[in-house]
């Protein structure tokens, strides 16, 4: 048995259900687990990918990303986990096309991302930024099928379709400024399944809200992903956010050069709640990393060792 399928072993031995470790690289027989046994083609495939930003002085780079890879299924749901300035926006943001990396390949259904789509929708932090302050709910999330040409009653009924799912029913004539936070960000979640968006991006969506409201938030993004099948990418360096929400958590490793260090695969039922004795186990593991160091093995798992 080699050394990586024997630090799984071990770590399954520990966590028998809840919890798959499989090391990020492209060359491990371990290399995403089911999916690779699937064998079916990732919905968005990274490979090799680094990013460079001009530095301070002329002529120099500062390398922010450095070797990514990652395979994302359709359908998955993915969370990128790591500190402040660790890459993992930047990663997003080039997966949206809103960035284009300097080395490396990012391909959706075989084709490289070059710039922006409507099949991936970003939604942002500050829900201000990405809603028409002039148009109600309604209109807000009507707004993609009407650019599409869509006739109005097609594209009404669409709209009161995601308006509905995401909890705004009877709010539907309420203009932005009448919103909460909470309410705003599911105005842009709406509409990007009214869009029809393949993947949905979320860059720490709701880092912005109370508690309460955001622990609402988390749970309906949870339900209204299962209910479509969307594919998400999910930012954020909440452990805990990272453990309600995501199948598949990919620490990543801290600036420069940075790169997805571990990626566990989380197979608790939905919905997840925090006092589950397993919930508790896999945040006091994850936790291991940002205690120690990234870069340095959980104690939990040294203990199975």
């Amino acid at each position: 048995m080699s050394a990586t399928n024997a630090t799984n072993a071990t770590l399954e031995g520990a966590l028998p259900a809840p919890l798959a470790f499989v090391r990020e690289t492209p060359r491990d027989a371990t290399w995403r687990n089911a999916a690779a046994a699937r064998d079916i083609q990732p919905l968005i495939r990274i490979r090799d990918v680094e990013m460079r930003y001009p530095g301070e002085h002329s002529g120099e780079t500062a390398k922010v990303l450095a070797g990514v890879h990652l395979d994302i299924h359709e359908g998955e749901f993915h969370v990128l986990l790591g500190p402040s300035g660790c890459g993992k926006s930047t990663l997003l943001n080039i997966i949206a096309g809103l960035l284009q990396q300097t080395g490396g390949t990012v391909t959706m259904r075989g084709k490289a991302i070059q710039k922006p789509g409507r099949e991936r929708g970003m939604v942002f932090q500050n829900a201000d930024a990405a809603i028409f302050p002039w148009l109600t709910v309604l209109e807000n999330v009507e707004f993609g099928p009407r650019m599409a040409a869509v006739n109005k009653a097609e594209r009404r009924a669409i709209a009161q379709k995601y308006v509905d799912l995401v909890g705004l029913a009877g709010h539907e004539g309420k203009f932005p400024h009448e919103l909460s936070g909470g309410m705003k960000q599911r105005t842009q979640i709406a509409r990007l399944l009214a869009n029809d968006s393949a993947v949905l991006v979320m860059d720490e969506p709701f880092g912005a809200l109370d508690a309460h409201t955001r622990r609402i938030m988390q749970n309906e993004l949870a339900r209204t992903w299962r209910e479509t099948g969307k594919t998400v990418v999910f930012v954020t360096h909440d452990i805990q956010e990272a453990l309600l929400l995501g199948q598949w958590v990919h620490i990543m490793s801290r600036a420069p050069a940075a790169r997805i260090h571990k990626t566990y695969r989380v197979e608790l039922p939905y919905p997840r709640s925090e006092t589950d004795p397993r919930f508790i186990r896999l945040l006091a593991q994850l936790q291991g990393h940002f205690d120690f160091g990234v870069e340095r093995e959980p104690a939990i798992a040294e203990e199975a060792a």
